[in-house]
């Protein structure tokens, strides 16, 4: 679906963002892209939908290359983005109207617009919210209403830039649980965060450092094969038992990602 190749970006002061970056994502797939700030993750995923145009190389999305502005239109309704601070995305007076704010634009009879906007407040679990102003409402549920505001629009592919940042412990988990569902429903989800745990159940994790993809696998094969904390994150934290329990000599039968295989494989110690 996104194809990426030889990307460099520059930003207007001369600083080099993006350095040779090569990557490739499939209809369908759940990818997290992680890194230490300044890494290049965000000014990559911005390129995704065409906010940022490459200083070199190609982008295209859906065959479309981002570098033509004819497409422009057609790309950023095929690739939806939320972002870390969702109150600069709201436009409407309610809940509601804000997420029926793409649709409308997009000139869609009303019929429709209603389908929609139920549909995406259903998936987000924000229907008790529907007439609610949305900056009255906390960070979590802020987020999952900029979030149903981007998938009323039906996107193909929904863009989540360090959207749970910010967030308190509850409110990050029942983010992470939308995040599955719209996953679970057939859209292509490209996830950016530094925080590694969010990656477990990822289909690929990609690492990225000073403009450069380091790391790009199966997150398991990622935390077994690289020094993560080189690139200035850190592992999860079951990964980090499992592989202290492995150096003791009590070996799983596999890299434990979660605490139900880390327990798993304590139990089959005894």
């Amino acid at each position: 679906m996104i194809d990426i190749r030889k990307l460099r970006y520059n930003y207007p002061d001369g600083t080099l963002a993006l350095d040779s970056v090569d990557l490739h994502i499939g209809r369908g797939e759940f990818l997290v892209i992680a890194g230490r700030n300044g890494s290049g993750k965000s000014s990559l995923v911005r390129h995704m939908n065409a906010l940022l145009l490459p200083s070199e190389g190609f982008v295209s999305v859906n065959g479309l290359c981002t570098s033509q502005k004819k497409h422009h239109p057609d790309i950023r309704r095929a690739v939806g983005m939320v972002f870390q601070e969702p109150d600069s995305q709201f436009i409407g007076m309610t809940v509601e109207e804000d997420i029926a704010f793409g649709p409308e634009n997009l000139g869609l009879p009303s019929s429709r617009i209603r389908e929609l906007v139920d549909m995406s407040m259903t998936t987000l679990g924000i229907s008790g919210l529907r007439y609610l102003s949305p900056r009255s409402l906390s960070g979590g549920q802020k987020q999952k209403v900029a979030t149903a505001g981007v998938l009323a629009m039906e996107p193909e592919c929904v863009i989540f830039d360090e959207v749970t940042s910010m967030l308190d412990p509850l409110s990050r988990q029942e983010v992470l649980g939308a995040i599955r569902r719209i996953h679970a429903g057939g859209t292509t989800v490209i996830h950016v965060t530094h925080r590694l745990e969010e990656a477990v159940d990822a289909d690929r994790l990609v690492i990225m450092d000073s403009g450069r993809i380091v790391a790009d696998d199966l997150p398991r094969n990622v935390f077994m094969e690289h020094d993560l904390e080189g690139y200035g994150i850190e592992m999860p934290v079951m990964v980090t038992l499992s592989k202290m329990l492995a150096r003791a000599g009590f070996s799983g039968r596999r890299l434990a990602l979660t605490k139900e295989e880390l327990l798993e494989d304590i139990c089959q110690l005894r």
